[in-house]
């Protein structure tokens, strides 16, 4: 069972306005900025006016001047003081009380126009002729994707690691805003995105550390692109969400792949099988030991945020999904069932277990595939056709069949008007 999870993972169709989604929280985040800079106007203008202004100075003056005179008035005088500051403080405080209303007019005002804006923006993107056009370029860009990838695997593979780079971190930004929205960023947190980092650190900071290297090659080729198996991941190129899990669990493999075997790739020669470099040993602390270690840190600190840290914060709002609550919100389904085994009590150490079992699984033919570039790129090949047979199996069992009842049923409305 994969430690990652993601809204591609259903058999359903998912929403076409990924990126209607990402221009929309950008467009809401601008104009939180807007709201706020002239709130702080706003502010700005009623401390300055609560001070300054003319009425208010001139009371403060004759305050003053009054309390000057009066030192040297009878004590008859002195009885007057509380009742003229009284009146100031009141002018004072009616005052703020008004030009904190009109903040609140300005802000209403202001809030108002924005979910105005909002609402126009939504039907505009689900319009049908924009969510196709929308699902026209994501084909485009996704197709555009591959040729590059590919491109990049037989002229240059020494750069895989850069274009990697070049596109996690668009594709990160653009799932964490449409995760957000969705209440589902927390599935960001799980393994996959973890192994995304030390990727990184292991292609720019520690490239030439052998043994961060077999670790990173257990781990991208074990559970993250067996997690491809798992989820049922598809090449579906219109959807972003598809394409962006795809991402997530191949090219990692492929980017360990090109830096494995870039002698062999450079030169194009593909021997069969390399000699053991070391003992049984110190292959079982390379490919299965270190990797597991990666694995247990991660698990102990995903476990301290979402069963401590963030605990009252799920508890509050059971709309915020998780793997556990994505696998186990369908009492019918059958991970619910399996996470309920040994009790719905023990659902999270049941799944702490059977992913740790999975993850030590994947790690077993490891070592195989660091020595032999052919039983490597068979099994890379093997879960890609996995993958484009998923893909095949959402465009013509789900997305065609969709598309032939949305068609039928316009031919319907045509038919009916005439």
């Amino acid at each position: 069972m994969s430690t990652c999870n993601d809204q591609s993972a259903s058999n359903g169709i998912d929403s076409s306005d990924s990126f209607g989604k990402v221009t929309l929280e950008f467009f809401d985040a601008m104009e939180a900025i807007y709201i706020d800079n002239m709130l702080y106007e706003q502010q700005s203008i009623s401390s300055s006016t609560s001070t300054d202004s003319p009425s208010v100075q001139g009371e403060l003056e004759d305050a003053a001047a009054s309390s000057s005179s009066s030192c040297n008035a009878q004590d008859s005088k002195a009885g007057k003081r509380p009742s003229i500051v009284k009146s100031l403080r009141g002018r004072v405080d009616a005052n703020q009380k008004k030009l904190r209303q009109m903040a609140h007019a300005q802000r209403t005002k202001l809030e108002n126009e924005v979910r105005a804006r909002r609402r126009r923006f939504e039907r505009l993107m689900k319009d049908p002729q924009v969510v196709m056009t929308m699902d026209k370029i994501s084909f485009v860009l996704g197709v555009l994707t591959i040729m590059l990838i590919e491109g990049v695997l037989l002229c240059a593979p020494d750069q895989m690691g850069l274009l990697y780079t070049s596109l996690l971190v668009p594709l990160m930004l653009a799932r964490y805003i449409i995760y957000k929205a969705d209440f589902m960023h927390y599935f960001m947190y799980d393994f996959c995105y973890f192994s995304q980092v030390l990727l990184l650190l292991h292609i720019h900071k520690y490239p030439d550390n052998i043994t961060l290297s077999k670790a990173m090659f257990s781990i991208c080729n074990g559970p993250i692109a067996g997690a491809v198996v798992m989820w049922r991941n598809s090449l579906v190129f219109h959807s972003m969400d598809k394409m962006t899990s795809m991402f997530i669990h191949c090219l990692p493999s492929i980017v360990l792949f090109c830096r494995r075997w870039n002698e062999y790739l450079s030169s194009k020669s593909f021997p069969f099988y390399e000699e053991l470099d070391g003992t049984l040993y110190t292959n079982i602390i390379e490919f299965w030991w270190n990797p597991f270690v990666y694995y247990a840190i991660w698990q102990t600190v995903y476990l301290i945020k979402t069963e401590w840290w963030s605990k009252q914060k799920l508890a509050y709002n059971p709309e915020l999904m998780t793997s556990l609550r994505y696998m186990t919100k369908k009492k019918t389904s059958k991970s619910y069932k399996l996470l309920s085994y040994f009790g719905e009590e023990h659902q999270l150490s049941t799944f702490v277990l059977i992913q740790a079992i999975y993850t030590i699984l994947t790690f077993l033919i490891m070592p195989l595939l660091w020595h032999s570039v052919w039983l490597h790129g068979m099994y890379l090949v093997v879960i890609y056709i996995i993958a484009l047979s998923n893909g095949a199996k959402y465009y013509f069992h789900v997305f065609a069949v969709r598309y032939i009842e949305e068609v039928g049923k316009q031919i319907t409305d045509d038919s009916s008007s005439e």
